[in-house]
């Protein structure tokens, strides 16, 4: 059976690969969402009926997608410092038990899944609304007075004399993005997990006595 410094090992090179993983995941998501909303002047998300066929409308929404590119960020730096303190800890063997060490990094996790959560919550539910209000204009015959008639899940288009294009948002890149973001959710829960059992191999003493029938049984 492995000893405790080898769990421990493990525990650690697991946790930097998923960190890894989870801010590749987030950085993706906030680049997507940069680069479709002009780093949030220029946003899609949650378009309402009124709004589409509001032709003197450019831009809707900002502050969502604000709001989402905001969280991304913070996501992206939280996950960053993680994998800078797991990469130190695995390269120099360093433990850090001190408490506010680990309250900190305890800190750096719970604000990374939860503004991976709001990223995503805000793009699929933005992106999704805005693309039913476009799809009921058209399905009941209308014709939307906005610059683009949103195409969910590719570029857009200008549809005048002139074909032109392909302009941002990207819906393709969008929801890409908003997977990105649950990925990153779901990873970073599990480096988390992670944590949690590395602490248990450091807190658990190297030689434990129990006392059984008179004798002491020594556990490593």
């Amino acid at each position: 059976m492995p000893s405790a410094d080898n769990m421990k090992q493990i525990f650690s090179i697991a946790s930097l690969v998923i960190l890894f993983l989870s801010l590749g995941a987030a950085g993706t998501s906030l680049g997507f969402l940069q680069a479709n909303t002009n780093n949030g002047a220029s946003c899609r998300f949650y378009i309402s009926h009124s709004q589409a066929m509001n032709s003197s409308l450019v831009d809707y929404n900002v502050p969502t997608c604000k709001l989402s590119i905001a969280s991304a960020a913070i996501a992206t730096i939280c996950l960053a410092l993680l994998t800078a303190i797991e990469l130190i800890s695995v390269s120099f063997k360093i433990n850090v038990k001190t408490l506010i060490a680990n309250i900190i990094q305890v800190g750096f996790f719970i604000g990374s899944i939860l503004f991976l959560f709001i990223t995503m919550v805000v793009v699929s539910a933005g992106w999704g609304k805005t693309c039913a209000t476009y799809k009921n204009i058209t399905s009941s015959g209308g014709t939307p007075r906005s610059f683009f008639n949103i195409e969910c899940t590719g570029p857009q288009f200008f549809r005048g004399e002139l074909l032109r294009g392909p302009y941002q948002p990207n819906g393709t890149e969008i929801i890409t993005a908003a997977v990105c973001a649950g990925f990153g959710v779901f990873l970073t829960s599990g480096a988390f997990s992670l944590l949690f059992m590395q602490q248990l191999f450091r807190v658990r003493p190297q030689n434990q006595r129990f006392q059984s029938d008179g004798h002491e049984i020594a556990l490593k």
